[in-house]
């Protein structure tokens, strides 16, 4: 391994564990929105990394709802619950994109819900480092 490799691993490490909670949120679900929009790009040629994007996402989105579920969240009531709303749509509309044979749906609308969070959460960063 070069000094290099060393320095550019050590770097991120470190980035990794001084980032903030919602950058480390928003950097995973940029990387999970990404994947979907790839594994669209590529569903018929290869269902399988299709669903396992889509998993991957609800994956994320099952922690997202256990977390506002629960009653130490600090997130106003309200918030909380359209979040879980999110996920209830998310959870709804990925089994029906994994059931789809015909390719007749398409994942933009679960694209779009990642998009719309990692907006806001960038504007949440923004609003709490001023």
């Amino acid at each position: 391994m070069t000094a290099a490799t060393l320095a550019r691993n050590a770097y991120h490490q470190s980035a990794r564990t001084t980032a903030s909670p919602r950058a480390v949120e928003r950097q995973l679900l940029s990387k999970l929105t990404t994947a979907i929009v790839v594994a669209q790009k590529n569903r018929k040629a290869d269902p399988p990394a299709f669903v396992r994007a889509l998993g991957k996402n609800l994956e994320f989105w099952n922690v997202v709802a256990v977390d506002v579920a629960s009653e130490s969240n600090q997130l106003p009531v309200e918030l909380r619950s359209q979040l879980f709303y999110l996920f209830e749509f998310t959870q709804h509309y990925t089994r029906k994109l994994i059931s789809d044979e015909e390719s007749s749906l398409d994942a933009e609308p679960l694209i779009e819900i990642n998009q719309n969070i990692i907006r806001g959460l960038q504007g949440a960063e923004d609003i709490a480092s001023t």
